[in-house]
């Protein structure tokens, strides 16, 4: 009787597990494209301080606010240490070409003329929507995987050990 109760409790514990990991996944995930939007954001309002108001970068970051960003610590290095320091100096859960596309972009901005500028803005910002869109479309069926195969492995582990 005992014994079947540590296998009954092993396979709750190892479905818990594997249902926990996925649903993790599914966050992280999600947190990826917020995380993607907000940087999207940030080009957006850039380009824009730019092109319409001429203000300098600093203006531009210290009027700045969105609280996926301030989360990972990237606005207060933003406005204390600049673009580029602040992409190397937060942890993203970016993929290495968006990341690419960002430090390209802190590594330019603020050389240049105006409309060197906005160019490079809405450039970085076409490519991260591109890669918005498609990380968006591809969501779905990434839950949809995490919310299965953690699962389905674990009862075919249970399945085994049985």
């Amino acid at each position: 009787m005992g014994e079947v109760l540590v296998r009954c409790f092993g396979a709750v514990l190892l479905l818990a597990a594997a249902a926990g990991w996925g649903f993790c996944e599914i966050r992280d995930g999600r947190r990826h494209i917020f995380e993607l939007e907000a940087v999207l954001d940030l080009i957006r309002a850039v380009r824009e301080g730019i092109d319409r108001l001429s203000a300098p970068l600093s203006e531009i970051y210290a009027a700045y606010e969105n609280p996926v960003l301030r989360e990972s610590g990237f606005l207060t290095l933003l406005r204390e240490k600049g673009m580029a320091e602040a992409v190397e100096g937060t942890e993203w859960r970016l993929s290495p070409e968006e990341l690419a596309v960002l430090r390209d972009l802190a590594s330019r901005l603020g050389r240049g003329f105006r409309e060197e500028q906005t160019a490079l803005c809405r450039y970085a910002g076409d490519r991260l929507e591109d890669a918005l869109e498609k990380r968006r479309t591809d969501e779905d069926g990434r839950a949809r995987l995490w919310r299965s195969i953690p699962l389905l492995a674990a009862l075919s582990l249970i399945l085994l050990l049985l």
